[in-house]
This record gives C-alpha cells, sequence and structure tokens, in this order.
C-alpha cells in the first residue's frame, strides 16, 4: 500500500472515531453538546490524536535508530570500520551476474518473481521429515544427478586430489547438486569474460592477450577443506574447457579454514583492485545445496528446522549465484553496456549469535546501512528505489530487515520494496548473499536507480553495500 493512502486512511480512521464515539456519548446522556464541546470533539481530538500517534512514530524510529551498544566487542569493529579509510575510494564495476535459485533461472526471473509474490518455497516430495510427510525447501529443478556424479567420478579418477579418495566416491548427492549449479552459473560468467575480453582486445589489438581473470569460489562452508580443494579444482577445470586460456587463470590461494563472507570479500577486491594493478576480471561465485537428508536430520535435531510447531527455523534451499567485476577504471568495450557499481560494504560482527536466545543488538545493520550510503555517495540515500536482501522467513530476521530499512529509509513502502531472498528461496548461506547481489545489480541496470543489499542471514555477521546504477559512459568510467 502506498505511503500517502496509508497516512490517508488512518486520518480518515481517527476523525471517524472520534466523532463516533463523541455522538455515542451525547446520545447515551441525552444532552445536547455547547458550541465548545462540538468544536473539541470534533476537530481538536482527532487532531491531538494524530499529533500523538505521529510523536510516537518518530520517538519509536529514533530509538531504533539509535547507535550500537557500546559494548567492547560490538563497537571495536564499527570503530575500526570508520577509522580506517578504504584503501581503494572508486567502486567496482559489475560486468555480468547469474544466478541459478528456486525461484528462477536469472537475476530477471527471480526479480520479477519476488516483485510479484510468485517465488515461495514448496512442499518437497524427496525429503521427508520423521514422521515421513514432505518438507518445505526450495529445490532447484532439472538437475541430473547420477550424470552429474559419472563426469565427476571419472575426473576424480584422472585427477587425484590430495587428501581426498575417488572410491568411494567422496560427495554426497547434495554436493554433486551444488557443483551442478555451480558449473552452470560458472559457464555463464565464463562467456561473459570471453566475450567481454574479445571486445576488448577487437578494439586495442587483434593479437592482444585476454586478462588475467581471478577465480574466486566459494565452496559450501559444511565441506572439508580437501572437498573445498577439490571442488575448486573441478570448476577451474571447466573454465579452462569453455575455452579461457590457462596461463591467464591464476592458481587459487591458499585455503582458508572457512570461505570468506561475501561482503568481506568484495571489499578485500577493491583493495587489491587499486591502480596500478593490471587490467583483470574477477568472478565471485558460489554454490550449495542444503537438501540433503544429513543436513536435514542435523537440522531437526538442533531444534532449527522449519515445520509446523518451529516457525522461527530454517528452509534448506539450494542454488548457485555469481558476479563478474572488472577493476575501478577499467575501460570497457564500446559495444557494451556500462557496467554497474558497487560500492565498498560496511561490514561488523555481532557478540552474540542472532539465533541465540536473549536480546539482540538490531542497531547493527542500520549503522552499516548508513554506513554504506555514505560510502556511496551524498545522493545515494535519497535515490535508492530498493532494498535487496539475504534475509529468510524467520521473525527475527525479518524484523531486523523491516527495523532498518524503516529507520534509514522511511520514503520506501516495506512491503513493496524491501525483498528478501532467503524468504523465496529458502537458507543456502553465501549464495542466498550473492543471489541478492545479482537481484540488485540487475534492478540498479533496469531502473536506473541505487538498491541497498543488506545480510543477516548469517548468525554472527552483518553487512550492507551499495549497488548502481550505470557508470556514466559507455567506457565504464565514473
Amino acid at each position: 500500500m502506498r505511503p500517502w493512502l496509508r497516512r490517508a486512511l488512518l486520518t480518515v480512521s481517527v476523525f471517524a472515531l472520534s466523532w463516533t464515539g463523541a455522538i455515542a456519548y451525547w446520545h447515551d446522556s441525552t444532552r445536547m453538546p455547547t458550541p465548545g464541546e462540538l468544536a473539541g470533539a470534533m476537530l481538536a481530538l482527532p487532531l491531538a490524536l494524530l499529533l500523538m500517534l505521529w510523536l510516537g512514530k518518530k520517538l519509536l524510529a529514533r530509538l531504533l535508530a539509535g547507535p550500537a551498544l557500546a559494548a567492547p566487542g560490538l563497537a571495536a569493529p564499527l570503530e575500526a570500520e570508520a577509522a580506517t579509510p578504504p584503501a581503494a575510494p572508486l567502486p567496482l564495476h559489475i560486468v555480468a551476474a547469474t544466478l541459478r535459485m528456486p525461484g528462477g533461472a536469472t537475476p530477471s526471473e527471480l526479480l520479477a518473481a519476488m516483485r510479484s509474490r510468485q517465488a515461495r518455497p514448496a512442499l518437497d516430495s524427496q525429503l521427508l521429515d520423521e514422521d515421513g510427510y514432505p518438507l518445505l525447501c526450495g529445490r532447484v529443478d532439472g538437475i541430473d544427478e547420477e550424470e552429474q556424479q559419472q563426469v565427476l567420478a571419472a575426473w576424480l579418477r584422472e585427477h587425484p586430489q590430495a587428501g581426498l579418495a575417488s572410491e568411494p566416491f567422496p560427495f554426497n548427492p547434495e554436493d554433486v547438486r551444488a557443483l551442478a549449479l555451480g558449473a552452470e552459473v560458472l559457464a555463464e560468467l565464463v562467456d561473459e569474460a570471453l566475450q567481454h575480453a574479445l571486445s576488448a582486445g577487437a578494439r586495442a589489438s587483434p593479437a592482444s592477450a585476454p586478462p588475467m581473470l581471478r577465480l574466486h569460489l566459494l565452496m559450501p562452508a559444511s565441506w572439508s577443506a580437501a572437498q573445498r580443494q577439490a571442488g575448486d579444482a573441478w570448476l577451474r577445470h571447466l573454465a579452462r574447457e569453455q575455452g579461457w586460456p590457462a596461463q591467464t587463470l591464476p592458481p587459487p590461494a591458499e585455503a582458508a579454514n572457512r570461505p570468506p563472507a561475501p561482503f568481506a570479500l568484495l571489499n578485500q577486491l577493491a583493495g587489491h583492485a587499486a591502480p596500478p594493478q593490471p587490467p583483470g576480471l574477477s568472478i565471485v561465485l558460489a554454490c550449495d545445496s542444503h537438501l540433503g537428508e544429513l543436513r536435514v536430520h542435523v537440522l531437526a535435531s538442533q531444534g532449527q528446522l522449519f515445520s509446523a510447531s518451529q516457525a522461527n527455523g530454517q528452509i534448506p534451499g539450494e542454488g548457485a549465484a555469481g558476479l563478474l567485476l572488472a577493476i575501478p577504471g577499467a575501460t570497457a568495450p564500446p559495444d557494451e553496456p556500462a557496467p554497474v557499481l558497487l560500492h565498498r560494504a560496511a561490514t561488523g560482527e555481532l557478540p552474540q549469535g542472532a539465533s541465540q536466545r536473549g536480546p539482540a543488538d538490531k542497531s547493527m545493520l542500520a549503522d552499516l546501512g548508513r554506513q554504506a550510503l555514505a560510502a556511496a555517495g551524498e545522493d545515494a540515500a535519497a535515490g535508492i528505489a530498493l532494498v535487496s536482501a539475504d534475509t529468510d522467513q524467520r521473525a527475527n530476521r525479518m524484523l531486523e530487515l523491516m527495523q532498518c530499512a524503516g529507520a534509514i529509509l522511511p520514503q520506501l513502502d516495506l512491503g513493496e520494496q524491501v525483498l528478501g531472498v532467503g524468504t523465496a528461496c529458502g537458507q543456502c548461506g553465501a549464495v542466498t548473499t550473492l543471489a541478492a547481489l545479482a537481484m540488485a545489480r540487475q534492478a540498479a541496470a533496469d531502473d536506473g536507480a541505487h538498491v541497498l543489499c543488506l545480510s543477516n542471514l548469517d548468525p554472527l555477521q552483518r553487512g550492507a553495500l551499495v549497488i548502481g546504477p550505470r557508470a556514466k559512459n559507455s567506457h565504464g568510467t565514473t
């Protein structure tokens, strides 16, 4: 509902209630009101009630938007972020984005489905609870698990991976689904990178070598280090098979114990992309699937699986999403549309998981949102036309998202212009976050407006950044 229409209905309702109450009182008292009583009941009383409602709303907004608690564990990350100036003030450029999610096979499909409220989890006949009833989840159709497993098993036998035996097959069915989805998204992004490189090379020199393509592949957090390394090697193999030269495909960095959070990784890329770095492209991709019997059993045993008796539980999902990024100031081919801008992210960490019992601070996300708007420029807040978040259906996450959007972007319609990918596609970790970014990139490109991206799906990590609009000219410079 439009904000002006809600305000008009509220005003009419207050006047109607005041008048109805006054008339009923005079009717019961069987006496005629004086002119002063008429003026007070018919005009002064409803205006006073509306004034009290307006003041109460302002006071509530001020309380919700107040500064974060000055606890050392919470204040330190925010103060460090504010005190340290960004290494590269120029935004990254999003050349392309794609995804495979239950709500759509492209960012435009997912955005349209979410705006029309057509994307939602469904009962799944392949996943059953302990009583044999179908579970609510987000499944991507069209994956041939047996064929994918045969291809991957043959590759593992020919290319043994350290710490990972090829027999028995070291991946579960949901792991195979995750790699299949990741392969589809990677193929599209590599194709976009090839077209981008060929267009730029033809303009510069027919014999020019393609730029460096850096792959940042976020494997499922539940995998072992050996599994993540094997999955990374498999997807890199597919990129080379698709035609990208091996000499311009740098080897992966040393694997960390846990994959980095997407917003933190993007900030790292922005810092490393500061000139004088040679021209290059980066692909950030995540793939995962929570649609496995073991994963569902673990969630159920911990009381974290969504059900009729556990409305605040998680809905399992799956998918893959990725971004093709160019360094700031890179020149885009003239026949390509200008890239969409991705500004520096503001990130923080809660001292206590949002899923734990007890009070959780909900002002951090709003503080990070203000920092992200400031990083995008003075006009960003007024130009925000959409909020794209990785938020799922859990009440505490939705309340945090709506409080943040209402506090820093009061002009938005919270029911129409705030979209949570997790509510439509289920829980899928970093994939859900990158899908929200891909959807935001699509909205920014279509509407020529800024989009605020928020992340609060993780129990501890929080983040905010601004995407869009397109660069000012066809060469991708700002």
